[in-house]
């Protein structure tokens, strides 16, 4: 689905006309979402607009370096009872990188009752059909390439920060460019930033090389659980809440973690299961490509892409592993 020039006078139409707004993405935010709301905040504060963003958990550490002000967090700072209190002056709500209300846990019911205007911005296949006004472009490899193809369409200034922001939300989607999706599009757009300003060398070393002593500890209590089935064809690890306090990590440290296994040759699908609080499993999946993980985490409520997606399950364990063993086996059968 290619965006139009018309949709992207409609979405800057809808900016204009709000002097508040507020930018928030899915839970969990990634690269691509905390960049595109980095992004945003800084092209509408340059547009003369006040910008908040409001984020449904806490971030990975290396993406609190990318903002020079700590943004809010809904249940942390704000209590979603105080959501009416805290939004009463907000004009236009911006939601990057995911168009589902099963991806906004804390602010699904007031998004559907707080009858302001909403503008979607996203590469997702899976949707709700939540924006009055929506940016949707599926063949976009991330959904900081749809902010970046906003500003060059309306002619919003590329400033340095904001060019690495729409860098980090592209290169952590592609894997730093060794993804699928990392097209000669998704070359061109780096290109171009890296003329704006961008130092490649710096991004890698604030996402890839910051990390803490926790997450290594962390990740080997991951790989201390990993177990290939089926020839070696799927590989499974999970972890546990008791991980996580044992080596005083938290959620955010889980990011990635799943593409360890699938440096090993014979893997075609991996699966990581990570225990949440109230019990259930969050699982994260991804392909190598004879694999469609979208297809299997959309029978159970979940989402994402062909190669990469996410659902979260009720327990135990071993039930929810049993069950995507099973819709995997399915499929390598099938094909």
């Amino acid at each position: 689905m290619t965006i139009q020039k018309e949709q992207y006078k409609r979405a800057l139409t809808c900016m204009m006309a709000a002097k508040r707004v507020l930018i928030t993405t899915h839970i969990r935010p990634d690269g691509d979402a905390c960049g595109c709301v980095r992004a945003m905040m800084e092209g509408l504060k340059a547009a003369g607009k006040e910008a908040q963003g409001l984020f449904l958990s806490p971030l990975a550490s290396w993406y609190e370096s990318m903002f020079e002000t700590r943004v809010a967090v809904l249940n942390n700072d704000i209590k979603k009872e105080e959501l009416d209190h805290y939004c009463r002056d907000i004009d236009l709500i911006v939601i990057v990188d995911t168009n589902s209300l099963v991806q906004l846990p804390g602010l699904e019911e007031w998004l559907k009752k707080c009858g302001k205007q909403i503008l979607v911005i996203d590469h997702h296949v899976t949707g709700d059909g939540l924006g009055t006004v929506e940016l949707i472009d599926t063949a976009a490899a991330a959904a900081g390439e749809i902010v970046y193809d906003f500003f060059k369409s309306v002619g919003w200034v590329i400033t340095p920060a904001v060019a690495e922001a729409i860098f980090i939300a592209i290169s952590t989607d592609t894997g730093w460019f060794k993804y699928g999706n990392a097209d000669c599009r998704i070359f061109h757009t780096a290109a171009e930033l890296i003329e704006a300003g961008v130092r490649p060398n710096d991004v890698y070393r604030k996402m890839y090389q910051s990390f803490t002593p926790a997450r290594l500890k962390l990740m080997t209590r991951m790989l201390d659980h990993l177990e290939l089935h089926d020839g070696g064809r799927i590989a499974t690890q999970y972890i546990l809440r008791r991980d996580f306090d044992e080596t005083g990590s938290s959620g955010p440290d889980t990011e990635n973690l799943i593409d360890e296994c699938q440096r090993i040759q014979t893997v075609e699908v991996a699966t990581l299961f990570v225990e949440l609080a109230d019990g259930r499993f969050r699982c994260s999946l991804r392909s190598k490509g004879r694999v469609d993980v979208r297809q299997i985490a959309q029978k159970y409520g979940g989402g994402g892409h062909t190669l990469a997606s996410g659902v979260n399950l009720e327990g135990p364990r071993e039930k929810a592993m049993g069950a995507i063993l099973d819709e995997i086996r399915l499929q390598l059968q099938v094909k």
